[in-house]
Parts: C-alpha cells; sequence; structure tokens
C-alpha cells in the first residue's frame, strides 16, 4: 500500500486489524477442539468460515500475502469437511502454525499499513499447506519430491478443475457479498465522478473498488467479469492521471456496466456461471472510452512495429538524472548523492505523517452480534417492570421508609441510563439508506426523461437498526411515484414558470419523540378530483365525496390496487407499491402524512417511534381499569368547570381550553367501561397533541408516572383499536398502553357521523 495513505483507510486497516485478531482468538481454540473431536462437522465448518472470512477482508485490502496462506488453509479445510481427505493431527498443528503466521502478518500490517515483509514467510506457510493437500489426496505411497515444486506454480492462475474443487457454496455466497458491496460503492463513486469530473479523491476511491472487484472476480476464475471490470479499471487509471478520455459521459456508460456486472452477479448467486451475454460489445463501448494514444495509431497504420514501440516507451520512462547525465550536465555521484538526500527527507516525512494519522485515528470498539443487543434489551424491559413491581409494591403502602426510599430512587436513575445506553448502541445514522437512493433517483430520471436534482438532510440521524430495513420498501415505492407522477417533464415546468430541474429532498430528524423522515417534491401536487373519481369507480366511497377533507382523499393512494395512472410504466401504475408504504410502516407502529398543493408539490412524512420498548408513561384509571398514557403526547391535564364545555347540535362534546376548543373524547366509551361519573366536572380531561391535532381525554383519576415497558397484545386478544400494545404494572396487572393517533382517528369517525 502507498506511503500517502489517507486518515480513512488507516481507519479502515486498523479496524481490519482489530477483527482478524478476534478471528484468531476464536481460531486456535477451535483449532484444537477439531483435534479433540476427530473432525466433527460443525467445528470444522466454524474454523472454515473464520480462515474464509479472514481472507475475504485481506483480498478486499490487497493484503495478497495473508490472502494467499489464508485461502490454502481455507481449500485445506474444504476438502477436509468435504470428506475428500482424512483429518490427520499434522493438519491441526499446521493450521496452528497458520494461524501464528497470521498473527506476525498482523503486527507487520499494524505498523507499516501492508504485508509486503511477510512474502517469504507467506510463500514458505502456502507450500506447506499445499504440499500437505498433495500428500493427502495421493497417499502416502507417494513422497513430496515426486510432485512438481508447489511453489512454483503458486502464483499460477487456477484451472477450471481446480475451482470445481475448492468454490463451495459458501464461498461464492461471500464472494456475491462483497462483490455486491463492491458494486455499490464503486456506483456511488461513478454517480459523484459525473457530478464533479475534477473530484481527485473520488475518483481515486473509485479506482480502488474496481479494482478489488476485479481481482476478486479473477481470484473466483469468473472471466467475463474480470474482463468487463479490468477495462473499466483501465478507463478510471486513465482518467485518474489526467489522460483524455474519448467521451464526455463515460460515467454514465460506466454506470450502465455496473448494472451489466449486477446481473451477472445476481446469477452467480442463483447457481450460474456468471456469463455475460454480449462481452465483445461490451468491451468495445469501453474501448472507445478511450483516445488513442499516438504510438499505438503508428503501430494500426503499420508505420512502426510493436516491438519498437515498447522500445521507445521504455527509452522514454528513463529516468531524468540519466538523461542528464548522457547530455554531460551532470555526474552520476551528484545525482545519486542528490536521491539518497531526498530519499531520507521522504522517509522521514512520511513516517511522521504516518504516525501523527495513526494518532488521531485511534479508537476501540467491539462487534456484537444483533440479536445479543436483543436479548440485552429484552432483559432491561424486564428489569424495568420488577423494578416497578418493588418500587410500587402495595405490601409498601403507608410506610414511611427514607432509606428504601433513597435507594429506590437510585436505582431508577441507574435502570433509566442502562435502558438510553441499550437503546443508543442499537441505533445507526440513515446516511446508508439515504443514499442507496441517489442511483434510483438516477436512474429513474434517465428512464422518465425528467431532470431530478436529489438534495439529502439529516443524514447524520439514528434510526434503530431494524426501523432502516423496515422503511427502505417504503422510501423506494414513495421516490418512484414522485418521479413519475409528481415531478413534470421540462417542457411542462417551463410552461409552469419552473426550473427545469426538479427537486426531491429526502430528510430525516427527531421530532416529538419520533423520526421523521420525509419526501418532498416540487412537482405538480396530488389530483384531488383524480383521486376522487378513482375511489368511485373502484367502489371506496360513497357520494360525490366532497365532504372529504384532504387527509381523507389523500390517504386513499395507500390503499391496495389504488392508482390514478393513465397508463402503466416499468416505474410505476399498478397500484402496488404505496399500500407497501401502509403496511412496513404498521409493522413498527409509524404512520404516514400526506400534504399535497396543487401545481407546488407534494410531501410525504414517515413518522416512526423512536424507541420501539420503553416509553415514558402516565397511568390513569376509568372505573376499575388502567391506562398507560404516553407522556410525550400530553400537553396537560385539568378538571373542567362546566361552563368550558360546549355541546354542539350533533351532540358533540367541545372542551375550552383558553381560546381553542378540542373535541372530547371519554375513554370509558372507548373501553366500554363503567366511569365514576359520566359528568365531566368530576373527571379529569388530559389535553393530548399528535400531527398537529389535539383531542381531549376524559378519565376518571391520574394514578402517576412511570417508565413502561411495551408488550405487544396476545393473539388471543388480538387488535384492541385505539392501543398499541400492553405493559405489566407493579402489582402485576397488565394495563393497555393508549395508541394516540387511533384515538384521534376515531374522533375524527364520530365527528363525520354526527355530520
Amino acid at each position: 500500500m502507498s506511503s500517502d495513505i489517507s486518515a480513512d483507510q488507516i481507519e479502515i486497516i486498523q479496524e481490519f486489524v482489530q477483527e482478524s485478531r478476534d478471528m484468531i482468538d476464536q481460531l486456535e481454540p477451535t483449532i484444537i477442539e477439531l483435534g479433540e473431536s476427530g473432525g466433527d462437522e460443525n467445528t470444522i465448518n466454524a474454523v472454515f468460515r473464520l480462515f474464509h472470512s479472514m481472507k475475504g477482508s485481506a483480498g478486499f485490502l490487497e493484503f495478497n500475502h495473508i490472502t494467499r496462506v489464508a485461502h490454502a488453509a481455507e481449500n485445506l479445510l474444504d476438502l477436509i469437511r468435504s470428506g475428500t481427505i482424512a483429518l490427520e493431527p499434522s493438519h491441526v498443528t499446521l493450521l496452528c502454525e497458520t494461524c501464528d503466521f497470521a498473527k506476525e502478518a498482523l503486527e507487520n500490517v499494524e505498523n507499516s499499513y501492508e504485508d509486503g515483509a511477510m512474502a517469504e514467510a507467506a510463500e514458505t506457510m502456502g507450500s506447506r499447506l499445499e504440499k500437505a493437500i498433495q500428500l493427502a489426496q495421493n497417499g502416502p505411497e507417494e513422497s513430496i519430491e515426486e510432485h512438481a515444486d508447489v511453489s512454483a506454480t503458486a502464483d499460477a492462475e487456477p484451472s477450471e478443475l481446480d475451482l470445481q474443487m475448492v468454490l463451495t457454496a459458501e464461498m461464492v455466497e461471500r464472494f456475491v457479498q462483497e462483490a455486491d458491496e463492491l458494486l455499490q460503492n464503486a456506483e456511488q463513486g461513478l454517480l459523484a465522478w459525473e457530478e464533479n469530473p475534477d473530484d481527485r479523491e473520488s475518483l481515486a476511491d473509485l479506482f480502488r473498488h474496481m479494482h478489488s472487484f476485479k481481482g476478486n472476480c479473477g481470484f473466483f476464475g469468473y472471466g467475463d467479469l474480470e474482463k468487463i471490470s479490468h477495462q473499466m479499471e483501465t478507463i478510471l487509471d486513465a482518467a485518474k492521471s489526467g489522460g483524455d478520455l474519448s467521451e464526455s459521459k463515460a460515467a454514465s456508460v460506466m454506470l450502465e456496466l455496473i448494472d451489466v456486472l449486477r446481473d451477472a452477479i445476481a446469477d452467480i448467486a442463483q447457481g450460474g456461471s456468471g456469463r455475460i451475454e454480449g462481452l465483445d460489445a461490451h468491451l468495445d463501448t469501453l474501448k472507445k472510452l478511450l483516445k488513442p494514444r499516438l504510438g499505438d495509431i503508428l503501430v494500426e497504420k503499420g508505420l512502426v512495429d510493436k516491438e519498437s514501440l515498447d522500445a521507445a516507451i521504455k527509452a522514454q520512462k528513463k529516468p531524468i538524472g540519466e538523461i542528464l547525465v548522457e547530455m554531460g550536465k551532470l555526474s552520476a555521484e551528484q545525482v545519486a548523492e542528490v536521491v539518497q538526500e531526498q530519499q531520507e527527507k521522504n522517509k522521514d516525512a512520511v513516517a511522521a505523517e504516518v504516525q501523527d494519522k495513526k494518532a488521531a485515528v485511534k479508537r476501540q470498539d467491539i462487534r456484537v452480534d444483533l440479536e445479543k443487543l436483543d436479548n440485552l434489551i429484552n432483559l432491561i424491559g424486564e428489569l424495568v417492570i420488577a423494578e416497578n413491581m418493588l418500587v410500587h409494591n402495595p405490601d409498601l403502602d403507608g410506610l414511611e421508609l427514607e432509606n428504601f426510599g433513597k435507594a429506590a430512587q437510585q436505582m431508577s436513575k441507574l435502570v433509566r441510563e442502562l435502558q438510553e445506553m441499550a437503546m443508543v448502541i442499537r441505533m445507526i445514522p440513515v446516511s446508508g439508506l439515504f443514499r442507496r437512493m441517489i442511483r434510483l433517483v438516477h436512474d429513474l430520471s434517465v428512464k422518465s426523461g425528467k431532470k431530478v436534482e436529489l438534495k439529502l438532510f439529516g443524514e447524520e440521524t439514528e434510526v434503530d437498526k431494524t426501523v432502516i430495513e423496515t422503511i427502505t420498501d417504503p422510501l423506494v415505492h414513495i421516490l418512484r411515484n414522485s418521479l413519475d407522477h409528481g415531478l413534470e417533464p421540462p417542457e411542462e415546468r417551463r410552461l409552469a414558470g419552473k426550473p427545469e430541474k426538479g427537486q426531491v429532498r429526502l430528510s430525516a430528524r427527531h421530532e416529538e419523540g419520533e423520526v421523521w423522515i420525509t419526501i418532498e417534491d416540487d412537482g405538480r401536487g396530488l389530483n384531488r378530483d383524480k383521486i376522487i373519481a378513482k375511489a368511485i369507480k373502484n367502489g371506496m366511497i360513497e357520494g360525490d365525496g366532497s365532504d372529504l377533507s384532504d387527509k381523507a382523499v389523500y390517504n386513499m393512494i395507500f390503499q391496495p390496487g389504488f392508482s390514478t395512472a393513465e397508463k402503466i410504466t416499468d416505474i410505476s401504475g399498478r397500484g402496488v407499491g404505496m399500500d407497501v408504504v401502509k403496511q412496513n410502516l404498521e409493522k413498527i407502529k409509524g404512520k404516514v402524512e400526506v400534504q399535497s398543493k396543487p401545481g407546488i408539490g407534494t410531501r410525504i412524512t414517515l413518522r416512526i417511534p423512536l424507541t420501539l420498548a420503553i416509553i415514558d408513561g402516565m397511568l390513569v384509571r376509568v372505573g376499575e381499569t388502567k391506562c398507560i398514557v404516553p407522556i410525550l403526547s400530553i400537553k396537560e391535564a385539568f378538571r373542567p368547570n362546566m361552563s368550558s364545555i360546549t355541546v354542539t347540535p350533533d351532540g358533540e362534546e367541545l372542551a375550552r381550553v383558553r381560546e381553542n376548543f378540542f373535541p372530547v373524547t371519554r375513554l370509558h366509551e372507548v373501553l366500554g367501561k363503567t366511569p365514576d361519573s359520566h359528568d365531566l366536572d368530576k373527571g379529569i380531561l388530559i389535553v393530548l397533541e399528535y400531527q398537529d391535532n389535539r383531542i381531549c381525554v376524559f378519565v376518571d383519576e391520574i394514578l402517576g408516572q412511570q417508565q413502561t415497558v411495551i408488550k405487544g397484545l396476545s393473539d388471543y386478544i388480538g387488535h384492541v383499536r385505539g392501543f398499541s400494545g400492553c405493559t405489566i404494572l407493579g402489582n402485576g396487572e397488565v394495563c393497555l398502553i393508549m395508541d394516540v393517533g387511533t384515538l384521534m382517528e376515531i374522533s375524527e369517525e364520530k365527528k363525520t357521523e354526527h355530520a
């Protein structure tokens, strides 16, 4: 690796070193266990996976000596686990020595950020592993000397027969995963290069990704993939070194080839060979991107032969010092003295720079399986319940226990901090998800012939990892609709007095205890009349729909099979997709909100709970029944006077809160319970807010605040409208948790019925 290594590269290498050391820590005892178990299948697979992971990571970073040894160990293990050869005690010893080699190599990498010093050791270790394979395959009657020198052929490309022997399903799966990641990084790099052709740093990163992809394809013997990626690498190398390209849109051409490579990878993932149809045509397309060199033209015209051209190029690359000596301008001694002096200066400068970078990016971390984090959060939830049962134990009622109170307060503080920490370590930024949308918008804009600019905001906003997985499909469907239905073609935008290039804003932020992800465009907006006409045609509404609010009308686009598209395109129009948005959000108890203005644009907001496990709640009572109200939704609570209550002619109750009137929802009616009193002035009104709307909920009593662990309702109970789950109180009683958004909908429905 070059001496001008960046801080980001150093950080990646340090992560590799730490991960590999963790692997070795697992490897050594597992290898020993392998020898003791006599070749237990699970143990062999575990050792194989660890060597395979180390090989993949080292190959990605071009630590070729580590890769070579790990690959040889992997081959030996693959033959053992397939039953082709039997496990011998010498194999166990050899694998342990391989771990020793890896430790030494990692120490070199940590100090110098490359493994060049391990060349000889790697050759020895790799040859020993390969000879062990040959001995086991050919039997004890043949000696090592009867075979050709293995080390002499160690660097040769494997034949198809060899590949069939060593490529297992697990290895192919790993190759496919790495290939997908490299292509995704290359895709982002091409988009950045297309946007800013002068960004040399992005171009260098792009070149490295394509180089690694090419190397992996060659290593696994996927020739077609290697040829195309090699040609792409050649073009990027020319661009990186300042060479001219014959095409001004080289990035766009190469983006299309990324899709070709991705299709071939998908074929491999499904058991195919990765062959690419029209390979020669694709290669010709790429070759045309390079301007022909003068020397190549001279050879093509027959004015000079290839040998003479190579000799001329070689002479041209002669160091300037040698040329000056030949001209008699300097002596060879003078040149050597200056070169040596400059090398010493460069060596000191590089060493100092690397040391500074190493100190700047020093970090320590550990990888934890997501399932373990889930278990940790569940345990913390149980701890919260146990704390509530302890602190609110009915046996303690009426007792004055000062010391117990202090201890309980300290325990509550520690439990809260533990809960917050557990939540934080599951959170990841949305930047990765948002950046995947860049390519989607780029391709859709090309297909639709529309000019689109995607702007990203709040990429640093963190959400739970499971939420990221759940909202990926909704984002894709919303962006597809936005580009296909929302944004107008350039000519239509000009006539409307808008810029030709439409704008889509994708943003994330924390709001009201939720994460809000907003997709906003400046297109033509939703057509209310068109939606109503389609809804009437589908039998979704009765009458002419004039009495429906904009919110009710716009929410119809999330119904299964609903589409106002006049024709079906390969982008959208079949009426499948937007219903996925609502379904996926319901899985994580999220909501979707639509706002639109004709001719101005549409905004769709996904509102996702910040935490899916524990909330702060207010315990309230209605008759003998208790409920939890999320504190983030409570604006205020008061005991009303009857003079502040207004009943409309259609029977709706409204409570005046200062200068505003809010509808009253009687919680006992929702639950079907008998309250202490039906008179509003005998109970408490709690003002709840959700999505800029407010209602007053009538309860008998507020019992107090507590941390609440959300538990799902069992299948036996089923779905209880107006409640998102349940929790367990201090006395062991099960208590429902209020869903404020659904209560708002119930209130709205009553208003419509009265109307």
